[in-house]
């Protein structure tokens, strides 16, 4: 058996850094904690995202039961969420709708991953 201490980082493709940084810093939070012209790693909390520049790269995933990246927030933080992403006119692909004891919704970035926001009481 393979023993794993820990998930290293997640990557993501993108056809347009710059854009994909903006998105994750001004929505997400996330911290740059190093950027190239070629990639750039992103902190949220303990979580590290790489954002990998690809020319014409297109997320190819259509249904999100297939690949979603998923956020717990708290009941507060969830809806000034909603808010947020109404005033800065993100799209809520689905929901807010009432899952397990919470609410959940999905988003995309700017190159089309699936991105769900969700709390639990």
């Amino acid at each position: 058996m393979i023993v794993i201490e820990n998930l290293d980082h997640i990557c993501l493709g993108t056809a347009n850094l710059n854009k994909a940084i903006e998105f994750y810093k001004e929505i997400l939070d996330c911290e740059v904690i190093e950027q190239t012209d070629k990639f750039a790693l992103l902190e949220l909390d303990r979580i590290i995202l790489k954002l990998n520049y690809i020319p014409d790269y297109k997320f190819p995933i259509k249904n999100p039961a297939a690949f979603t990246i998923s956020f717990n927030l708290d009941v507060d933080d969830f809806t000034n969420a909603v808010i947020e992403l109404e005033e800065k006119k993100i799209p809520i692909i689905h929901g807010p709708i009432p899952v397990e004891g919470g609410e959940t919704l999905l988003i995309k970035d700017p190159d089309g991953h699936w991105i769900e926001l969700k709390y639990k009481e």
